[in-house]
């Protein structure tokens, strides 16, 4: 599987694991955790699930199930520029048009502003 049908299965294999993982956080504390803050947890836990796991092991939880990873493009071999580079990644990934930019290309608009792209091991 390589290509629009690995990032398909990665996307969709994420979002069933941070939605599992969010769900049973939001039971565990829903006595604890006023209703209104439900959203922001939620926003908060989106993007640390994305940017640690990628940031410190270059891989999803999805990408090791599929046996993928994200490496960089980029010439250097610089820890902060990686750090850079993923945090960047991460941010894209909330802007609406992102999800859309994989209609007219096969790196979405995320690999693009970091200079990575998805690899298989």
């Amino acid at each position: 599987m390589t290509g629009k049908k690995l990032r398909l299965v990665n996307f969709l294999l994420d979002t069933i694991i941070y939605l599992i993982l969010i769900l049973a956080f939001i039971l565990l504390f829903k006595e604890s955790i006023p209703r209104e803050d439900v959203k922001w947890i939620s926003v908060l836990a989106y993007f640390f699930y994305y940017f640690l796991f990628e940031l410190l092991a270059g891989r999803t939880p999805a990408k090791f199930i599929t046996n993928s990873k994200v490496s960089s493009l980029a010439e250097t071999k610089n820890t902060f520029f990686y750090l850079l580079q993923i945090l960047g990644r991460t941010i894209m990934r909330f802007i609406p048009i992102d999800i859309l930019s994989y209609l007219f290309s096969f790196r979405g608009l995320h690999d693009y502003i970091s200079k990575t792209t998805i690899t298989k091991l």
